[in-house]
């Protein structure tokens, strides 16, 4: 069917309706677009709010092969799902006029949070600074426990693999220490605190335990990372 002759049909049919269905409102046109907006606008004010995220609703886009919807009637919208809705819900979108139709409508609910990522291609080695880091918002089911969400960890620290443009900075990806690292070491007992130069013989991040070697007296010690380049041992 031509557009020409799919405008006229419409426009015969909003016609029809209006003589026959006097008690109804004005005829009402829906493409794919105003029916999954319809559907969003539904489910939107049923969402429970997470202060600590941003909020993204979106509709599945329905078959393109779907026609414009012609209804004479207010569209009814229903669900079998419980409020406040988390992930997904299938919204029922329903035309009550003589004609009468139904259409389904998936809308999907993401809570997005801050994530800490590669702001450009990071080679194997790089030390990272600030300009290397920018915030993302990224849905919740992405998220990982190893994500760094401290930018004070990663500056000054170095890549232990290539980090692609756009990347989450995860404890695997980087070493505030790393192995062959010439290491500031501070050592306390009591209150007296020795400071000396040492070299790593493994990778650490912040609160990890590794084995580092004291360059004057060539003993190696456990000593736990506190900064970049900068360990503490109790003796």
């Amino acid at each position: 069917m031509s557009l020409l002759k799919k405008t006229r049909y419409i426009q015969f049919f909003c016609l029809f309706a209006h003589f026959i269905s006097i008690g109804y409102g004005h005829c009402q046109q829906y493409d794919n677009k105003a029916l999954e907006q319809t559907a969003v606008d539904f489910v939107a004010p049923q969402v429970e709010l997470d202060p600590d995220s941003q909020l993204s609703i979106f509709a599945i886009p329905l078959d393109s092969r779907i026609p414009t919807r012609v209804c004479q009637a207010p569209l009814v919208h229903s669900t079998a799902a419980t409020p406040p809705f988390n992930t997904q819900v299938t919204v029922q979108i329903k035309c009550d006029d003589l004609q009468g139709w139904t259409q389904y409508v998936h809308v999907r609910i993401e809570h997005l949070f801050p994530v800490l990522v590669s702001a450009t291609m990071l080679e194997k080695g790089r030390v990272i600074t600030e300009d290397d880091i920018k915030v993302e918002m990224q849905p919740k089911r992405f998220r990982r426990v190893s994500y760094i969400e401290d930018r004070t960890l990663l500056i000054g620290s170095r890549s232990k693999r290539n980090i692609r443009e756009g990347q989450a900075f995860t404890q695997s990806h980087i070493c505030m220490v790393c192995k062959g690292d010439n290491v500031t070491i501070f050592a306390k007992s009591g209150g007296l605190v020795i400071k000396t130069q040492g070299e790593a013989m493994q990778d650490g991040n912040r609160g990890e335990l590794i084995t580092v070697k004291n360059i004057r007296s060539g003993k190696t010690l456990r000593a736990r990372v506190i900064e970049v380049e900068t360990v503490e041992v109790n003796l």
